[in-house]
């Protein structure tokens, strides 16, 4: 009797063992709990805000060819709004974007190349031609090739510019393609700027900043020619994924692992602290990494190893060096190079965000560069440039 007793006793303890089991299983299949486990629908990725489509330029000359990213927004918007400066130390500021597109690449020497043909035939004077890029240390560097030379790669970031130069370029790009220019001499916007000339980086007192001069050009808001982006479209186009949530200002473009630099000293003094990156060399060219081969077949199929870049320049390329355009990771948004690589001029006067001085003896530089430490490559935060400084590169914007 005893025996049976237990053996009942153990029957029924299974069955509500395996009761307990189903029961506990359906709950949380059914997404109801009270556990406050996720539910299916909290689980689902968020839905998109941003529209991104990809818009070509053409040439004559195929390798000059360059592809703008159009970003709009699905939800009917005009503007969405981003926290410039976000988790750096500088007081953050708050703004609206508006739809715009912007080069996926950093412009490379063959475009670059290609228009500035065209412009010293019609007209315009660009003071500095541009090389195709550069190897070597700091203020020890060489060209990869001479100014204003016929390009030898496809896709090698253009530099040695300074901003006016660029600034003049996109209009000669918007004429050239029959579109309105963007910076003109005059109010009534009928004469485009096509003069980069102006007075030498250390003669900081008579920068040309008078209306419509080459340092403080009439802007035509509302034109459709080429342009530089501002400050605000550059940090957007860096950060933002596309259900219009970013990544961190202390990030690299792309990168969502963490900071690129160790929380400060002073920022643990103040309670702060941030995950270090695992990922960030996976998307930038930086002084840690650029002396490295590039790939043999970028995003476009280039091979930017030394030995094919030396064969094609008929130079020794070695150390720190620029590197062709998609051998890293693209960003949220489709877009390379946005961290490291070569500095790219916006048209803003490089003061704080939100500031409320308008001139500056410097125009903003954003991305960070391949000679420079990790800290420059930041999504967020001012670099500035002297105007005329020529270590620099650019990526064209237009209006949507």
């Amino acid at each position: 009797m005893e025996k049976f007793k237990l053996i009942s006793t153990l029957f029924i303890s299974i069955l509500l063992i395996f009761s307990g089991c189903n029961v506990e299983t359906d709950t949380t299949t059914s997404g109801s709990s009270d556990s406050g486990s996720s539910s299916e629908e909290d689980s689902k990725t968020p839905e998109p805000i941003i529209k991104t489509e990809k818009q070509p330029v053409t040439f004559s000359n195929t390798n000059a060819n360059f592809t703008m990213i159009d970003i709009s927004f699905i939800d009917g918007r005009t503007s969405d709004s981003i926290i410039l400066g976000e988790d750096l130390l500088e007081v953050p500021y708050t703004t609206n974007v508006k739809p715009f597109r912007l080069a996926m690449y950093e412009t490379s020497y063959n475009t670059w190349y290609e228009v500035l043909t065209w412009a010293e035939n019609n007209g315009y004077t660009i003071v500095n031609k541009g090389v195709e890029g550069v190897f070597g240390e700091v203020e020890h560097e060489n060209n990869m090739s001479e100014p204003g030379e016929k390009p030898k790669l496809v896709e090698m970031p253009v530099c040695r510019l300074t901003w006016r130069d660029v600034m003049v370029w996109c209009n000669a790009l918007s004429e050239m393609k029959g579109l309105e220019p963007v910076y003109c001499t005059d109010k009534d916007f009928k004469t485009p700027l096509r003069d980069s000339t102006g007075v030498a980086f250390n003669d900081l007192k008579n920068y040309a900043i008078k209306p419509g001069e080459v340092d403080n050009p009439y802007v035509n808001t509302n034109a459709d020619g080429f342009r530089l982006p501002y400050v605000k479209e550059w940090e957007y186009a860096a950060r933002k994924r596309f259900d219009g949530t970013a990544i961190s200002g202390r990030n690299v473009s792309g990168d969502e692992t963490g900071s690129a630099i160790e929380t400060t000293a002073t920022e643990l003094m103040n309670g702060l602290s941030f995950p270090l990156s695992t990922k960030q060399n996976e998307y930038c060219w930086q002084r840690q990494n650029s002396a490295s081969n590039g790939p043999s077949k970028t995003y476009t199929g280039q091979d930017d190893t030394n030995t094919t870049l030396s064969t094609k320049t008929g130079k020794s390329i070695s150390g720190r060096r620029m590197h062709l355009s998609g051998g890293k990771l693209p960003n949220h948004l489709g877009f390379f190079d946005m961290s490291g690589n070569v500095p790219e001029w916006c048209f803003d006067y490089d003061v704080p965000y939100g500031s409320v001085y308008k001139f500056s003896t410097a125009r903003g530089l954003r991305g960070g560069d391949h000679l420079n430490e990790i800290v420059g490559s930041r999504c967020s935060g001012y670099k500035g440039g002297a105007l005329v400084g020529l270590a620099f590169g650019f990526r064209v914007a237009q209006n949507h």
